[in-house]
């Protein structure tokens, strides 16, 4: 009997509920999330926004020409800047990041994780990518321990997909799920790694070329 079979005989059997059930979930699902999003929809309005909204009220009243007038005016751009990134940074590391990003090659997300390796080196006032070799090390496990984890749950998968029942083979592709998503988890910093060493190279071709 193979999976398809089986399937059809749980579906008329005493699990005919449960699959109602999960068909019934699925099909409200859209309803279900609908307030969930308007939630995120009013934070990003009330709590996200807001702070830039009152920085360029002060704006307003302060006099021109003045050092706080500079200084709101500088905090009005580090904070669009943070709404835009999702980067909280000074002024030079803003600068280098988007510099950096002059291209348009770097998404959001990587120049995200290059901000992590963002520094300032001893004796210099000038922002530049910082990768040490024990980062170096531990971005290597990372992906190693990371790909073990992965191995383990293909491999759970298939014994429990070999004996051909339906829900050893669901169980199995659960589990597999969860062992892919936290492999990518750990996989993180060696993906940090490898997207600051490659705007190392970039920044250097870039000097290189000037």
């Amino acid at each position: 009997m193979d999976l398809l079979q089986q399937a059809q005989t749980l579906a008329g059997s005493q699990y005919a509920p449960l699959f109602t059930a999960a068909v019934t979930l699925l099909s409200l699902a859209p309803k279900l999330f609908a307030p969930l999003l308007s939630a995120f929809e009013a934070h990003d309005k009330h709590f996200v926004r807001k702070p830039l909204e009152r920085l360029k009220a002060l704006r307003s009243s302060a006099s021109k020409h003045s050092g706080l007038a500079e200084y709101l005016e500088t905090s009005i751009e580090l904070e669009a800047f943070r709404i835009a990134s999702g980067i909280t940074a000074s002024r030079a590391k803003m600068e280098f990041l988007l510099a950096l990003n002059k291209d348009g090659t770097w998404s959001k997300p990587q120049l995200r994780r290059v901000a992590q390796h963002v520094g300032f080196p001893e004796g210099s006032e000038e922002p530049a990518i910082i990768s040490s070799t024990s980062e170096k090390i531990f971005a290597v496990w990372s992906a190693v321990f990371a790909g073990v984890i992965a191995l383990m749950g293909a491999v759970f998968f298939i014994v429990l997909a070999s004996t051909n029942e339906l829900l050893p083979f669901l169980f199995g592709a659960i589990v597999f799920a969860g062992f892919v998503a936290f492999a990518r988890f750990i996989l993180n910093e060696y993906i940090s790694y490898k997207l600051a060493t490659r705007a190392q190279a970039d920044l250097k071709r870039r000097t290189a070329a000037s």
